[in-house]
């Protein structure tokens, strides 16, 4: 069974519950309407059915409103909205462990196996209600066999509606069509064959309304008869795996750091393995015992995280890449407490080949990484990386590429095999040469110390960029010609740099 709390007009009851102690009171007697829209138009977005009473209607403007003088009205706010739905979702949580986040202001419960607990469904429905009202919330509680019923009965009814199994059309009959999930378009059409209410709905042949309004049409019909079942889609809490260390005495060693770092991180492993997880993310904290006179006693942190290229739960892996970083790292104080945080993804699952051979690990591979960054350094002079994967830069500039950190998903196995091969086997750095022209066209191209008669010649082919920066501007004409050589006909690129009035070899086609 499974049991819906929900919330009648809640952005209205959210409004007043951040407001006023006695919400409950106040939502269900006094008229109190939620503006929304620009500041100046705004609109009546949500009321309560004391403001209905009063003829006050959805869409009216503030204006209009205002000329009732004993309404209350309130600016919508999300964060009132998501407190108020926090409150209603712990509530629920407390009586199911699976608990469903299905609306801003409705809850569905698994009521499954808690009959010990709360006794009958009427005890429990009626223990769900006092639980939301002593939080200030006018709420509706249905229970049924399948939580779209539960959830329709709660919205269209009430108060507490148990709805026993085998007659959920039955209960369902009497409810405006209006509550089903479709498009302004489809609940037009369904007004127009006079269809209103769940009985007319379900009462209609299969086949026509699957030819009229398709297996959608369908859908809406089966959850007016409440034959719609579902598993529920409960909300998962947040896991996070931190691991924190306080040392009796700060210490000042990266041996006495480490032989804790690996203990933390021994314990965040077994923890992701147990949870069927790994990181691609490792955040270090370290709080430094430092005592100045602005401190206030918080002293200085430091603070580092990895983004590794593969999900991991090696533990040797990740002390090795703690390691090698800190390395690098002279603490201006001694250390007093170490923090150290995975963010959690789903693990990697790779099967080898059996007619390939090995290629590196993934992890060796960054292992090896970080000892390159050790040595040179992660960036060169000009602050650019010169560790990582070579990727083509985003230009048409020729032969110009750029470094991305090293990733196991940079490229899919269907990617490569739909890769052209690159057949331009470039000089570097090419070779300056002479061009003789005829006309515009080369008619002859030094090549090994002899010219070369053009036999064939395409082009020219111009492109600039960077003009805005004298030292990296570049202006270029391509050709490709085929040369008479003593070992037949070759394919080269050359090219004429506007800049420094000088031609170049590129390289040759293979």
């Amino acid at each position: 069974m499974f049991a819906c709390l929900y919330l009648p007009d809640f952005p209205c009851q959210a409004a007043l519950i951040a407001q006023y102690a006695d919400a409950q009171g106040r939502s269900r007697y006094h008229p109190a309407a939620v503006l929304d829209g620009p500041k100046n138009l705004q609109r009546v977005f949500a009321l309560n059915d004391a403001a209905r009473k009063i003829g006050i209607k959805l869409g009216m403007t503030k204006l209009q409103v205002e000329a009732c003088s004993e309404i209350w009205l309130f600016k919508r706010a999300a964060k009132h909205e998501a407190s108020a739905h926090a409150q209603l979702f712990e509530c629920a949580d407390a009586f199911s462990p699976r608990v469903e986040s299905t609306h801003p202001g409705t809850v569905l419960l698994d009521l499954s196996g808690t009959e010990k607990l709360f006794g009958s469904l009427e005890n429990t429905a009626a223990k769900l209600l006092r639980d939301a009202e002593s939080g200030g919330f006018v709420s509706h509680v249905a229970i049924a066999s399948n939580p779209d019923t539960a959830q329709y009965a709660a919205r269209g009814f009430s108060g507490i509606t148990v709805v026993p199994i085998g007659e959920e059309a039955l209960t369902l009959s009497r409810l405006s069509v209006a509550l089903l999930p479709m498009a302004a378009e489809v609940l037009e059409t369904l007004e127009g064959w006079g269809i209103h209410t769940f009985k007319a709905l379900a009462g209609l042949p299969e086949g026509a309304l699957i030819t009229r309004l398709g297996q959608a049409g369908l859908h809406l019909q089966r959850l007016a008869q409440g034959r719609v079942i579902r598993p529920l889609l409960p909300v998962e809490p947040a896991q996070r795996f931190v691991e924190t260390y306080k040392f009796d005495d700060p210490i000042e060693t990266l041996e006495s750091l480490t032989f804790v770092l690996d203990r933390l991180l021994q314990q965040l492993c077994t923890k992701l393995r147990v949870h069927s997880l790994a990181t691609r993310e490792l955040r270090l904290t370290l709080q430094l015992e430092v005592r100045q006179h602005n401190d206030a006693g918080n002293g200085e942190q430091y603070r580092h995280s990895w983004k590794l290229p593969f999900p991991a739960q090696d533990k040797n892996v990740l002390f090795n890449l703690i390691r090698l970083d800190l390395q690098k790292h002279t603490f201006s104080a001694p250390i007093k407490t170490v923090i150290i945080e995975a963010l959690p993804i789903k693990p990697r699952f790779a099967q080898a080949n059996l007619f390939a051979p090995p290629s590196p690990e993934a992890e060796k591979i960054e292992i090896t990484l970080a000892r390159i960054r050790g040595i040179v350094g992660s960036t060169d002079l000009n602050a650019i990386s010169c560790v990582g994967t070579p990727k083509i830069a985003d230009t048409h500039k020729p032969d110009s590429f750029t470094l991305e950190a090293f990733s196991t998903t940079n490229a899919s196995v269907a990617e490569l095999a739909t890769m052209t091969p690159y057949t331009l086997r470039m000089f570097r750095p090419a070779m300056e040469t002479t061009v003789k022209l005829s006309g515009a066209t080369p008619h002859l191209v030094r090549l090994w110390s002899k010219h070369r008669r053009v036999i064939a010649a395409s082009g020219p082919w111009c492109s600039s960029g960077d003009w805005w920066n004298k030292a990296m501007a570049w202006e270029r004409e391509e050709w490709d010609v085929a040369l008479k050589t003593q070992a037949g006909v070759g394919l080269y690129r050359i090219y004429f740099d506007r800049i420094y009035s000088r031609w170049f070899l590129e390289g040759m086609f293979d």
